[in-house]
Order: structure tokens, then C-alpha cells, then sequence
């Protein structure tokens, strides 16, 4: 990580919505968020994580986190049925957003043949 110059970075290998519900608690604030929830999981005490019914309480979580001024969000959805538009809203409605701007759109891979492979989409907010 050194070399690499990660090593200020924090990873988060645990329950991701307890966490940042722990960290509100504690008042403590991020300069960068990346997210990237899977579309359904399991914790190890039999937690249950279904984005569709979790993405907008984990959004509304996170923005009692991120610092206001000089900070980041990138959400990255790779569930089937989420389009680039959809995470924009989710995104700015979860923060309040209305006057910061925020960038949209798709993740593909590019095969030899110049097709399109889409993997994911994404929105991001800088501050």
C-alpha cells in the first residue's frame, strides 16, 4: 500500500450500512465515498442486503457523513434494471441536492469488433 500510496486510505471490509451509521453517530465526516453494493448479500450474522429495498436508507446514511466542501461520492450500480438516470436520482435525492452539479453514465468494455459490453452505471458528485 505504501508503494502505491494507499496507505492514508481506510478500507471498510465490514457490514457497509452499519458502519456508516456508526460513523454518524460518532460525527465523523469523509472526503471521498466510493460505493459499489451489490445487488443482494448476506452478513455473517445472517444480515440480509436487497439494494433495492437498502440503496436509498444507505444513501440517506451516507450523506450525514461526507464532508460538505472538498469531497466526493461515486456510486457504481452493476444490478440489471438500473439505468445512469435512476442513480443520478437516487443520488440526488438521498443527498438533497439540488443546485451541486453530479456526472452520469454507463461502464462498458469495448470488444475488437468496437461493441459495447455494459457493465455498470454510475453517478458522481464533487464538491
Amino acid at each position: 500500500m505504501e508503494i502505491s500510496r494507499l496507505d492514508n486510505i481506510r478500507w471498510v471490509v465490514e457490514d457497509a450500512l452499519r458502519f456508516v451509521k456508526r460513523e454518524a453517530k460518532r460525527g465523523n465526516k469523509y472526503q471521498g465515498i466510493i460505493m459499489d453494493p451489490p445487488a443482494y448479500g448476506h452478513g455473517p450474522d445472517g444480515e440480509k442486503w436487497k439494494l433495492d429495498e437498502l440503496l436509498f436508507e444507505m444513501m440517506e446514511s451516507v450523506k450525514q457523513i461526507l464532508a460538505t466542501q472538498d469531497s466526493f461520492l461515486v456510486l457504481n450500480l452493476y444490478s440489471n434494471g438500473y439505468s445512469a438516470l435512476l442513480s443520478d436520482t437516487v443520488l440526488k435525492s438521498a443527498l438533497r441536492i439540488k443546485n451541486e452539479k453530479t456526472e452520469y453514465g454507463e461502464l462498458f468494455l469495448q470488444d475488437k469488433t468496437g461493441r459495447a459490453l455494459p457493465l455498470s452505471v454510475f453517478t458522481r458528485l464533487r464538491r
